[in-house]
């Protein structure tokens, strides 16, 4: 028939049981202390420990950059701008191009640019150079324009970088830098 259990074979039946079955709440603790902890290590890392660090040398770099460049609030050097002697004086003397109109590349000619803008220059005589040089500097300008295509211009810093060649091309038409700096007050893509 069916056999007797001793009263002490019980309760080491149910512990046997229950160390056999995966324990419960027990079992979940180290992934719960994980997923707690973590975030809060992390988080007090980078307050305490990370942050700090970065800020010293943000400020330190903040208080060398001005004196590296020679920057304004730096220690000025003889010559250096503001000053009697200085090299180079500001670009003073502008010239206008208006209405400058160019197909631009690759749009097989169904699109185009329209730009104006003022060329500064530190020569007192530019105003007349430009002038004799009007119908190079437009040609050269219109090349620059031209070579250009839509995606380039979809590029945030593309202002910049026609300013720039722009400069380039009239260095090359007059052999010799006399734009300093172009600022459009125009510059239609359509």
């Amino acid at each position: 028939m069916a056999e007797k259990e001793a009263p002490g074979d019980k309760g080491a039946a149910a512990a046997g049981g229950a160390a056999a079955g995966g324990g419960g709440m027990s079992a979940w603790m180290p992934v719960i202390a994980v997923v707690v902890l973590v975030p809060v290590l992390s988080y007090g890392m980078a307050m305490f420990v990370i942050a700090p660090q970065l800020e010293k040398r943000f400020a330190a770099a903040a208080a060398a950059a001005p004196a590296a460049n020679g920057a304004h609030g730096a220690p000025a050097e003889a010559g250096a701008h503001g000053k009697p002697g200085g090299e180079k004086a500001a670009p003073t003397v502008s010239y206008e191009f208006k209405d400058i109109v160019s197909n631009l590349a690759g749009s097989m000619r169904s699109r185009y640019i329209k730009v104006s803008f003022t060329a500064y220059s530190a020569k007192a005589d530019f105003p007349a150079i430009a002038e004799t040089n009007r119908a190079k500097l437009l040609d050269a300008t219109i090349g620059v324009l031209a070579r250009l295509s839509l995606a380039d211009l979809e590029d945030p810093a593309a202002k910049s970088k026609v300013s720039n060649e722009i400069i380039y091309a009239m260095e090359a038409v007059l052999q010799e830098r006399v734009v300093e700096q172009i600022f459009f007050s125009e510059f239609v893509i359509q």
